[in-house]
């Protein structure tokens, strides 16, 4: 009850974003965190425990997008797409990553992705079990511009049983992350969401 609760809650939240950005988004190319009101924050965070809005604005040419979850454990990649999803897309549209606990085991989360545009919404949820950690930290980049070729972190989530403190992943990392792998040995496990989108 709980899951199709928080569908429905993205779903709404996903609609009003979109319908408010949709005259607003240029032509160029580009995936960028919108400004929440206050009550869409709260709505985000009573329902889940991590959660990212990503807006993306793509001209004419492209026509498909996929998003999908990589997994990787002292900087090694072990899981590489989790959950991938492929849809349809026009122009412009919101991508919603959360993550929430599920009520019948708390080392069980619920990893849910959104993909809402014109063609409508498609969904995928995916259950991964996460060891309790001493930290965990979690961010997005301000804006991407979309690249041909390029896969993008849309979003990061780390966790890390260092009792020292965590930091964020970097600025640097996010606006090239093929680049800067290395700063994912820092952290015991690390939940990366990208994107591809095609022509």
């Amino acid at each position: 009850m709980k899951k199709i609760y928080l569908s429905i809650i993205l779903s709404l939240l996903s609609f009003s974003l979109v319908a408010c950005k949709a005259d607003d988004q240029k032509s160029e190319n580009i995936l960028s965190v919108p400004e929440l009101t206050a009550r869409e924050k709260a709505i985000l965070e009573n329902s889940s425990e991590h959660s990212f809005l990503i807006d993306f604005s793509v001209d004419d040419t492209y026509k498909e997008m996929s998003v999908w979850v990589e997994k990787y454990e002292f900087g090694k990649l072990v899981e590489p797409e989790m959950g991938r999803m492929t849809t349809g897309i026009e122009k412009n549209g919101t991508i919603i990553f959360t993550t929430s606990k599920t009520d019948d085991d708390q080392k069980r989360s619920m990893f849910n992705v959104s993909i809402q545009n014109d063609d409508g919404t498609d969904t995928f949820t995916y259950p991964e079990k996460i060891e309790k950690k001493d930290a965990s930290v979690s961010g997005s980049p301000d804006k991407i511009v979309i690249k041909k070729d390029n896969k993008p972190v849309l979003a990061s989530i780390c966790y890390s049983s260092n009792q020292e403190g965590i930091h964020s992943l970097s600025t640097d990392f996010h606006d090239d992350s093929d680049s800067h792998m290395d700063e994912l040995k820092e952290y015991d496990v690390v939940y990366l969401l990208r994107s591809e989108f095609t022509k």
